[in-house]
């Protein structure tokens, strides 16, 4: 190339950065922007609370985002599904708003009062402190109490005889405001309820509310902020943005507190039965390291591998037990022959979804009846095979239920479909508790039930709106220059070197993304753009924008933050700590 050609291109360069320059606002936060703390207020006390104990300081994303109520952030959508097309189906549910983080907890077994429900303020970070107390596991460490109607929280020693199985059902998007859309799907869920504690009042006790850090949560009985696993994907020590879990190598390396489990099962010669059949690796936090843990064994973990379609776990770290080494495919095809007359009509849909396609999709595959029931099948095999409950040492069982939230996420869970997976889920649950009871007898174990998070029904009705997080990225860029990482449906990672080139803050950005408006989220010239109310283009779309920084700040009074502005979407209990 001759000097006359570089100088062009030079050139060039030039003027398309000064061009890009002039085009980018000259105050990048506007004049009317709000301040972090005032956006704090209007989020309110509770809901502050739960996105700090949500934030890993160095883990989450730079700057966490709160959507309005009913609000939520999807990669792109087409404008053209608004007025009479079809609605745009997928969701996401990472928010911090009631309908999403109040989940129940029922517990049921040995000395547990039957049909008392509680409305004291609890949530999921007890579940692994309560496990403890009943096996004595005194200098068991956690921020949260153990369940006072279970056992007090300054109890020592232990129950005098020990339950010879813990068994912990965690329904995946089965929170209370799915539960009660489908009021007569789960009878089974209300026998454990009339025979055992029900926690009306409980919360998931962090936020956002995703997979990964909420099943660690569980585990260890501690909050993402000591944990360390803020979602499904975490920034690592290189400051790449990486899977929580390491993909399918399921490597726990970034869970920096044990679970109950693994502790317990090393304190008894790693004689104890501790497993899990979930649906992928971010659930592997309700067991821990496994062999991972230099004192820790290879403990059962039976996860699903949606491109090979068969169970599977890493072996380097934990087991997948030889008689589900080879995935009964067969029995799967047989069940899903039922899905056909499910809903009354043998007419090759089920609830109205074509289930050909359904089957062909691996992804769609694990949404159905049939799948819950291969999930059960699984779970009766370990226990029988396993011989749980057999001997003196309390064995510990970790079953994740995904077809719920698998379903919410192919159809939304306004749909009749969703209910369906619920109704199996609920009779695979009734399953477990009659082999428990017949091969332990009922007061011999505890059962607890609970779920991770609850669904985001469509929008359209409630006033919000799905964002186009693919726009929001472009517009970040365009007004502050080359300074975005990534955008999840909960937080943003920026780009360091990026900041300091242009001078701003995450501060800065936070800020402006408090005044970022339903119009400015509409790409130029996108098709169905006239579709949208005109009264809505000024709607402002985010509630508040937080800077770690702010999160991480140790003198944040929850409290001096009052209620908030959005009523019973952010006005929920707030469990004691310890």
């Amino acid at each position: 190339m001759n000097k006359r050609v570089i100088a062009i291109v030079v050139l060039a360069v030039l003027a398309g950065g000064v061009a890009a320059y002039a085009l980018r606002p000259e105050d990048r936060v506007p004049s009317d922007a709000p301040t972090l703390d005032e956006m704090a207020a209007a989020v309110g006390g509770p809901v502050m609370l739960h996105l700090a104990r949500g934030h890993a300081p160095g883990r989450s994303g730079d700057i966490m985002v709160v959507p309005k109520p009913h609000h939520y952030m999807i990669s792109s959508w087409e404008l053209t599904t608004l007025g009479e097309g079809e609605p745009e189906i997928k969701t996401t549910h990472p928010n911090p708003w009631s309908y999403l983080t109040e989940v129940p907890i029922v517990v049921r077994g040995m000395d547990v009062p039957s049909g008392r429900e509680v409305d004291d303020a609890v949530d999921i970070s007890s579940i692994a402190p309560t496990f403890a107390r009943v096996l004595g596991m005194d200098d068991f460490e956690s921020p949260s109490c153990s369940l006072e109607e279970v056992i007090p929280c300054d109890s020592r020693g232990g129950v005098e005889d020990k339950p010879r199985v813990l068994f912990t059902v965690v329904i995946d998007g089965g929170g209370w405001n799915v539960l009660e859309r489908y009021p007569d799907a789960w009878p089974n869920i209300r026998r454990l309820m009339d025979e055992g504690v029900t926690y009306t009042g409980a919360t998931i006790g962090s936020a956002p509310s995703t997979t990964g850090a909420l099943h660690a949560t569980f585990g260890t009985g501690f909050y993402p902020d000591e944990h360390g696993i803020p979602g499904n994907v975490l920034r690592d020590d290189d400051g790449e943005i990486v899977d929580v879990y390491l993909d399918k190598k399921t490597d726990t390396r970034y869970l920096e507190k044990p679970a109950v489990a693994e502790i317990w099962d090393e304190q008894n010669g790693n004689e104890a039965v501790v497993a899990t059949v979930s649906y992928e690796n971010w659930h592997l936090g309700m067991i821990g390291h496994g062999a991972l843990r230099e004192t820790g064994d290879k403990d059962i973990g039976v996860l699903w591998d949606r491109e090979r379609q068969k169970w599977f776990v890493n072996e380097d770290f934990y087991t997948l037990p030889s008689y589900l080494q080879r995935t009964d495919i067969q029995q799967l095809e047989r069940y899903e022959a039922e899905l056909d007359g499910r809903d009354g009509e043998e007419d090759g849909a089920w609830f109205g979804n074509d289930i050909e396609p359904i089957l062909d999709n691996k992804n769609e595959r694990p949404s159905t009846p049939a799948f819950v029931k291969l999930t059960g099948d699984a779970v009766i095999d370990i226990l029988r095979n396993e011989e749980v409950g057999s001997d003196d040492i309390t064995d510990m069982i970790w079953i994740e239920m995904k077809p719920v939230d698998s379903a919410g996420h192919a159809w939304n869970m306004l749909d009749a479909s969703v209910g369906d997976v619920l109704e199996e889920t609920d009779a695979q649950i009734g399953r477990f508790m009659d082999e428990l009871d017949r091969t332990i007898g009922r007061d011999s174990y505890l059962f607890v039930l609970s779920a991770d998070h609850g669904q985001q029904p469509l929008p359209d009705d409630l006033g919000g709106w799905r964002i186009n997080t693919s726009e929001l990225e472009l517009d970040i860029v365009a007004r502050f220059g080359d300074v975005l990482g990534q955008a999840t449906p909960a937080d943003i990672y920026l780009d360091a070197d990026g900041l300091e080139a242009e001078g701003v803050t995450a501060e800065d950005i936070a800020r402006w993304i408090g005044t970022y408006t339903l119009g400015e989220n509409i790409p130029e010239g996108a098709a169905g753009a006239d579709l949208v109310p005109e009264e809505r283009l000024d709607d402002v779309l985010y509630a508040g924008a937080f800077s770690s920084e702010f999160l991480s700040r140790p003198d944040l009074d929850f409290d001096a933050f009052g209620r908030g502005d959005y009523g019973r979407f952010g006005d929920f209990p707030v469990s004691n700590q310890t």
